[in-house]
């Protein structure tokens, strides 16, 4: 490490082995930068975000109640490309990311005529724990509306990772229960609308840039398994006012390594399923199953091969003097 103002004085001793060769820092390794360069664009002008139909096996990220998304997301899921059309006055409006999910500033989720227009069917706050205690961000407009309304707390951004998948099953829960009432009600206006979704959630905080943008990156990563970089570009491209700082950036990757282990075992375990099933485990049940060597008997059968054998690692130590790690 190169020496700055905040170096340690340490006192350099030439003669001893062990003195430091350059001044030590106290500033703590970062680590690398995460940059994301603007989205490729298609034949249209529009980001290149496109999610194929069956690309996603939406069981296999490990999360209840995803089924519907099945129907409801595939193609290009980016309508606009606002990162060339944006005006500074849509920072105080909510942006549609998804056909069912919405990202906006708070002052979206107090405004009547959007949620009515819009259909929203939940709101839901990601705020700080002292403006949850304070009662400063709700939406009174959602409660008289009768719109579903919820919220996720965290002391700081840190805190984010623990709270993503409990935010992700309110989404989904509401989404999918949204569905099956319509289906119940409908099944043919189920088919018939094909991608729309009868259930419309609206995540805000504060600016709607922060936090619940973090909240709405983790949802797509979760349930798209798509990388870190293609989802920040899906919720920039339609909401440019977006910021996402370093260290935000570096838990929602910390996440992202999360999900692929999660995956990663689900996969495991179907693959080991599929491997008893082939092989027909079920059928070796009723063989009866011999017990494990005990600790005295493993320890009774090394010691009869041979007394030979037992002081191998005596005679390899016993001529052998330590070695002091520093000298004087």
């Amino acid at each position: 490490m190169s020496a700055t103002s905040n170096s340690l004085d340490l006192p350099v001793q030439p003669s001893r082995p062990h003195s430091p060769a350059q001044a030590w820092t106290q500033r703590l390794p970062s680590p690398p930068r995460i940059n994301v360069p603007p989205p490729l664009l298609d034949s249209h002008g529009l980001p290149d975000l496109a999610i194929p139909e069956g690309s996603v096996d939406f069981e296999a990220n490990g999360f209840t109640n995803a089924a519907f998304l099945k129907r409801v997301t595939h193609g290009n899921v980016v309508s606009h490309n606002n990162m060339i059309e944006w005006k500074y006055e849509q920072r105080h409006q909510a942006q549609q990311i998804l056909p069912f999910l919405f990202l906006g500033p708070v002052a979206a989720a107090r405004d009547v005529a959007f949620l009515q227009k819009s259909g929203i069917t939940m709101v839901l706050a990601v705020r700080n724990t002292l403006s949850a205690h304070a009662r400063l961000l709700g939406s009174k407009a959602a409660v008289n509306l009768g719109i579903q309304l919820q919220n996720v707390d965290v002391a700081g951004n840190q805190e984010l990772i623990a709270a993503f998948p409990a935010a992700i099953d309110l989404i989904n829960n509401h989404l999918s229960g949204m569905y099956q009432l319509q289906f119940q009600h409908n099944s043919s206006l189920v088919d018939q609308t094909g991608g729309s979704s009868p259930g419309k959630v609206l995540v805000f905080c504060e600016s709607g840039n922060e936090r619940s943008a973090a909240l709405v990156i983790a949802y797509i990563m979760a349930m798209y398994s798509m990388d870190l970089i293609k989802a920040i570009q899906l919720v920039q491209s339609q909401r440019f006012a977006v910021s996402i700082d370093d260290a935000t950036r570096n838990y929602l990757e910390t996440y992202s390594y999360i999900l692929q282990a999660k995956r990663d075992v689900i996969q495991q375990r179907s693959n080991a399923l599929a491997f008893h099933a082939n092989i027909g485990l079920n059928s070796h049940l009723d063989k009866p199953i011999t017990s494990k060597r005990t600790l005295e008997n493993t320890y009774d059968e090394d010691t009869d091969m041979g007394n030979d054998m037992g002081n191998d690692d005596d005679e390899r130590f016993e001529k052998r003097n330590g070695l002091a790690p520093f000298q004087d």
